[in-house]
């Protein structure tokens, strides 16, 4: 069978595996601390839960229109304008079998052949992958260790060429946990409008800001709605991993293009837990509560790590996850995972997934209690080094 040389150029994620691997050794009844997660710890909460059950038991099993229940979008449409100050209506929304499927649908219907998408490196292992898939190239944006990996105006300007089409910007970043202020967005923003390029704004992980700052999305400064188009989802604020509810917000032009992708592929979002994402989005205190829990685990986590020789975390402004260099210990990151995991029964995710090595990811997406094990057992495993 000859298989499309498009998908054999594809590498399986590396995140997924390790979470897989992870998952089997704990059936074994090994006590293994879970440092590799990428959603949280714990349960969907019971009153989303609660209105799944609800869609059920009304019939509410049918198909929807391809781009989303139309009162999941207004939902939508409202939280992007008065949270992100984004000026949306439900007609700017597609509702996507997550967040991931969401970047896809973006990529796919503004890459023509060889143009360029922008990819920041530290990058999500998914990215370069989807680039690959469709007719565009992707050209990566290698980040400075000691600007904490952000993207710079000077940067992004001397990156873009005649060909560049679009950059991806995930903000607060997976893996890195870096976010933006409000002044850096700006000054990015000025580039990408000079450019006429669009900018696909990954910010899945908003509702995890730490240290009083507040995000800022792209699409809500001056003339760049034209240019953006956001990115959201339910599985990290709401725990909704597995419900695969995602979104994208851009312009009308837009929208009604991507749409006929979805109408062609999934032809639409499960209608139970676009039921469930609705009532998601009234649960303003569940997100703030997430948010506090999440950052005292940030902060136990990187007094631990900064103690311990041979390893520097990078506190991270965002996310549930701490990029830690560990080129002192002489190991490559696999090499470093695989051992830890083997020895310590500790699993984390080597940034080599990233395109950057001597680099782990840590996450904290675990409890307090689980975070404290995961230190003594990291400092346990680097002194034997």
């Amino acid at each position: 069978m000859l298989i499309n040389p498009q998908v054999l150029s594809l590498t399986k994620s590396a995140t997924l595996k390790i979470t897989s691997l992870t998952k089997q050794i704990k059936k074994q009844g090994k006590d293994v601390v879970n440092f590799a997660a990428g959603e949280p710890d714990f349960d969907t909460p019971d009153f989303i839960k609660s209105a799944a059950k609800e869609a059920i038991d009304q019939g509410f099993t049918k198909y929807t229109p391809s781009s989303g229940d139309n009162n999941l979008k207004k939902a939508i449409a409202d939280k992007l304008k008065s949270q992100n100050n984004i000026p949306v209506e439900s007609e700017n929304i597609i509702v996507t079998s997550g967040a991931k499927y969401a970047i896809f649908i973006a990529l796919l219907s503004l890459a023509s052949r060889e143009d360029e998408i922008l990819i920041p490196l530290p990058y999500w292992v998914s990215y370069p992958e989807m680039v690959k898939l469709t007719p565009g190239k992707a050209r990566f944006i290698e980040l400075p260790e000691e600007n904490n990996f952000k993207l710079t105006p000077e940067l992004l300007k001397k990156s873009i060429t005649a060909k560049t089409k679009a950059l991806i910007f995930n903000y607060p970043n997976n893996p890195t946990g870096t976010t933006y202020s409000k002044e850096e967005l700006l000054a990015i923003s000025e580039v990408i409008k000079d450019a006429k390029i669009t900018v696909i704004s990954d910010e899945i992980y908003e509702a995890l800001v730490y240290d009083k700052k507040k995000h800022t999305s792209l699409a809500c400064l001056n003339s760049m709605q034209d240019h953006t188009i956001t990115i959201g989802g339910f599985s990290k604020s709401f725990s909704m991993t597995g419900w695969r509810v995602g979104y994208l917000a851009a312009s009308n032009d837009f929208i009604k293009e991507a749409s006929k992708i979805v109408g062609h592929t999934t032809s639409c979002p499960c209608s139970i837990s676009q039921a469930a994402a609705i009532a998601a989005l009234e649960g303003k205190e569940w997100q703030s509560q997430v948010g506090a829990r999440f950052e005292e685990r940030r902060d136990l986590l990187y007094k631990g790590l900064d103690k311990i020789a041979k390893i520097r975390p990078l506190k991270p402004e965002g996310t549930f996850y701490m990029f830690s260099d560990i080129r002192e210990t002489g190991l490559n990151s696999l090499d470093f995972c695989s051992r830890l995991l083997e020895e310590e029964l500790v699993s984390c995710i080597p940034a080599s997934a990233f395109g950057k090595e001597g680099f782990i990811r840590i996450s904290f997406s675990t409890s307090l209690e689980q975070i404290k094990k995961g230190i003594d057992r990291i400092s346990r495993f680097i002194s034997t080094l």
